[in-house]
């Protein structure tokens, strides 16, 4: 902190049109400060200095320990900025975002002076990075210079926020979106063991997430297992909240699926706190890493679907849901997260449905 000295301003008289004025100027923080104190014809001049050092002594009480000027973008995240933004992140939230600041804009910027960083400097910065990295981190990066400078602007470690205008370009390459075929899910389901199969269909079919799908405990489950609760998720080991307030719901289960839950839960412990998918220590859930890379992937690498991550599961349920005329908001209230997420990042259309849709066009347009 950078403690700021007292002053007493500058007290003068100034033409105003045809009338003369008592006018102050003075500093508050780093701006500079003009005020019209009043008219030198009806004010005194001992009227006009205690109006002024009214004015001085609020700017002086609000700047008497005033943030440093001098402060690096690198110090103010590590002593402002991180240590506000983890109060309201999620766990997955922090680990992911810190490292992704870290490794990009603390190497690039953390001995800058914070006030000298400017929009076309921070602009030439995200143009060099799209032309290495995905649209979706580029993006991410671009709302990370946002939030710190937004808190900078909002502490008084800056006197302008230059990240408003900046922008994701266009040369950013947006990252891959697959999804499955109704023909892959088949093959995709087929080719796994029973507890990695009920996993992937809750997934494709339901809708849920892993980290909601390795945190269910008996407790969750309806007896008919026509039905779920999530109020809870598993994230590198540890139990959470779940990822967003609309996560939490209860997730329906149509009858195949059903069947086959049941048919695992037979297996599993009759009390109601036992992990459905228990690790080799049943009293700890399995992790997701240890799912995919020990037992799903190797399984699916034989009918070539290996690539069918967790998260092209989900995309996978949302796009085929689509294709089927499924209604966009029972889809997103099914898979816990607004509309606008829905279709805007999960949902891809069949190519068969887009040529459905461009000849039906075609069709009302084009009538002769």
């Amino acid at each position: 902190m950078h403690r700021q000295r007292h002053q007493k301003g500058s007290l003068q008289v100034r033409q105003h049109g045809k009338r003369k004025m008592w006018v102050l100027l003075y500093r508050d923080g780093n701006t500079r400060k003009y005020a019209t104190l009043g008219s030198f014809a009806k004010m005194t001049k001992t009227q006009a200095e205690e109006k002024r050092d009214e004015l001085i002594a609020e700017a002086n009480a609000r700047n008497s320990i005033a943030p440093d000027p001098d402060i690096t973008f690198g110090q103010f995240l590590d002593g402002v900025a991180l240590p506000f933004l983890k109060t309201k992140w999620k766990r997955s939230t922090a680990a992911t975002t810190e490292n992704r600041i870290k490794h990009h804009l603390v190497l690039e910027f953390g001995e800058e002076k914070l006030s000298a960083l400017g929009l076309k400097q921070l602009q030439a910065f995200l143009n060099v990075k799209a032309e290495a990295l995905s649209r979706s981190v580029v993006a991410h990066l671009r709302w990370d210079l946002r939030s710190v400078f937004k808190l900078a602007l909002a502490e008084g470690y800056a006197d302008r926020d230059p990240t408003a205008a900046l922008f994701t370009p266009k040369e950013a390459a947006p990252s891959p979106s697959p999804s499955m075929s109704k023909e892959e899910v088949e093959h995709y389901v087929n080719a796994l063991e029973l507890r990695e199969r009920v996993i992937a269909q809750l997934a494709i079919i339901c809708g849920m997430r892993p980290g909601e799908i390795l945190a269910l405990q008996r407790r969750h489950i309806a007896s008919d297992c026509r039905k779920l609760t999530i109020e809870q998720r598993l994230y590198r080991g540890d139990i959470d909240t779940p990822k967003t307030h609309k996560s939490t719901r209860t997730v329906a289960i149509p009858p195949k699926t059903a069947s086959l839950l049941k048919e695992w839960m037979e297996l599993v412990d009759d009390s109601p706190d036992a992990w459905v998918f228990a690790s080799e220590n049943p009293s700890t859930p399995m992790w997701r890493d240890n799912v995919w890379y020990r037992h799903m992937k190797p399984a699916l690498q034989k009918v070539g679907l290996e690539w069918a991550t967790f998260q092209v599961l989900r995309r996978t349920h949302a796009s085929l849901g689509h294709d089927e005329g499924i209604d966009p908001k029972v889809a997103a209230d099914q898979r816990g997260h607004g509309i606008g997420v829905a279709i805007d990042v999960y949902t891809k259309a069949a190519l068969s449905r887009r040529a459905e849709a461009a000849e039906q066009l075609e069709k009302a347009v084009l009538t002769a």
